[in-house]
């Protein structure tokens, strides 16, 4: 849990200009963006949510979200789309997928025009399955989607984008061994705020684009997704251990992604299970 005061709200002039609402605080609790989801939106409009720091910041099943003030980026993206995707089965486990692919298209898009390149050549940006940003094959940092509200009179539920990530937390505070930083990777970037800026005003761009197409067109969306996905999912042929909700574990090599977001994994008896996002407790 990180619980720090005093911490000054970044400026996000750029993230102004490109969100339909904005609202900045030097400090709030991991909840805060709950008083925003009712706003009236038409379209896929996006409210984004920032502050200098958070308190007893959660992610996804209620787990601590690290987030270090001044050297991370943690910011919530709130939209309406409606009810009949946002809780369809068949595509609904896409939408952790386009949080992810969106701050993938953010985090490159800044680098370029920062002219940064990496220090390793073989270093990249991939996604673990279902929310998770990597980098080099160490954790960056994280995506949380949920619905966050009941369906309004228009039959729309409003949905929390939250994305973490490291950008410039020294070696000696990442939260685990398997955590990195983006300052660690590639060279030159601007000074931490800026960054923070130029990530956000993109991912709200690239939420708005991906969204706007997924809503109008699921099924086909979906498709698209998958195969995008495919390039980019770190998961994708090795082995793992799974903790699934219900208790039971799960080991084995992952051997696709499927129409619904969800990834089949072979055991090592040569069954074939079948895992969506919603199963999952741990994984790694």
């Amino acid at each position: 849990m990180i619980a720090l005061h005093k911490v000054a709200a970044p400026r996000l002039d750029r993230t102004a200009k490109a969100a339909d609402e904005f609202t900045i605080k030097g400090h709030m609790k991991e909840s805060a963006g709950n008083e925003y989801m009712n706003e009236s939106i038409d379209g896929i409009a996006i409210t984004v949510v920032a502050a200098g720091a958070m308190d007893d910041a959660r992610g996804r099943l209620g787990r601590p979200w690290a987030c270090v003030p001044g050297h991370s980026f943690a910011i919530s993206f709130i939209v309406t789309i409606p009810e009949s995707v946002a809780t369809d089965d068949a595509v609904n486990g896409w939408m952790s997928m386009i949080a992810g692919l969106a701050t993938l298209d953010a985090i490159e898009g800044t680098l370029d025009e920062c002219g940064a390149v990496p220090f390793d050549p073989e270093c990249g940006f991939h996604l673990k399955w279902p929310n998770d940003i990597y980098c080099h094959g160490l954790k960056l940092g994280s995506t949380f989607t949920q619905v966050a509200s009941p369906p309004d009179r228009h039959g729309d539920v409003a949905v929390i984008f939250s994305v973490g990530v490291n950008l410039s937390v020294p070696a000696d505070r990442l939260p685990t061994p398997e955590s990195t930083s983006l300052r660690m990777h590639v060279a030159p970037l601007p000074p931490t705020a800026e960054l923070i800026d130029m990530i956000a005003a993109r991912l709200v761009a690239s939420l708005r684009t991906r969204l706007e197409a997924f809503v109008q067109m699921p099924l086909i969306q979906s498709s698209r997704l998958r195969s995008e996905m495919h390039h980019v999912c770190w998961m994708m042929g090795r082995q793992i251990d799974a903790q699934l909700i219900d208790g039971r574990t799960i080991a084995g090599k992952v051997v696709s992604l499927n129409d619904d977001a969800s990834i089949s994994v072979r055991t090592a008896s040569g069954e074939t299970e079948r895992l969506s996002t919603g199963d999952i407790g741990l994984m790694v």
